[in-house]
């Protein structure tokens, strides 16, 4: 199965936090509403990065088999409510081509831990010069240090012709501790030497989109 995936950084505008109390709710609330209204449809996560990095506060990763529908989502979910208040400050796109055949098998192997990684990725002209079976081998090689912890995920999206990055990579664990650890180790592998800007990176941790709301405001 074939899925755009956008991952959109927001920030809160200051304006927000100067309305009244009984006004932010309603805003959050009907914000909370819309996203509601699209996750039947749609994959959907929400990341805290408030206090991560300084100028965003919540990650959006959505992922849909038509970009026009995904687009509209977007554009949707910043048009009401506090999203209002909402600025992008940071948005990656890329496709991937999943073994699963819908979005709940999906749902059960992607965005199903909380401490998550996310950079873009562009590769050396050299790297693209490999045969695929040199690729295959170095890929490979890195599988063998994620397959070591129990429970992590890795994903890479796709960017060509469609944003300015070559690819998305993002990793996701049930442990800090090991999330830090395996990345370490990546950075020591063959396929590093072919990789020419990997920043910025974004730290995310998994969160409910209320807790999160109420925490930025």
């Amino acid at each position: 199965m074939r899925l755009f995936s956008i991952f959109t950084f927001l920030k809160l505008s200051s304006k927000f936090k100067n309305l009244e109390h009984n006004e932010k709710i309603s805003l959050k609330q009907e914000f909370e509403d819309n996203i509601a209204n699209c996750q039947e449809k749609i994959f959907l996560r929400t990341y805290s990065v408030s206090g991560l990095k300084e100028d965003s506060d919540l990650l959006l990763w959505r992922m849909h088999e038509s970009l026009d529908y995904l687009q509209n989502v977007c554009a949707r979910n910043l048009s009401v409510g506090i999203g209002k208040y909402m600025e992008i400050k940071y948005s990656y796109i890329g496709i991937k081509d999943f073994k699963e055949n819908s979005l709940d098998e999906i749902n059960k192997r992607a965005g199903i831990y909380p401490y998550f990684l996310l950079h873009p990725l562009n590769k050396s002209n050299e790297w693209y010069e490999l045969s695929e079976e040199e690729k295959e081998n170095m890929i490979n090689e890195r599988k063998k240090i994620l397959d070591s912890y129990q429970k992590m995920l890795e994903n890479f999206f796709v960017s060509f012709g469609i944003d300015d990055q070559d690819m998305i990579v993002t990793r996701e664990a049930a442990n800090i501790n090991d999330l830090i650890e395996a990345t370490a180790k990546l950075k020591k592998m063959k396929t590093k030497s072919f990789t020419v800007s990997d920043r910025p990176v974004f730290l995310c941790i998994g969160k409910d989109l209320r807790e999160i709301l109420d925490n930025i405001s």
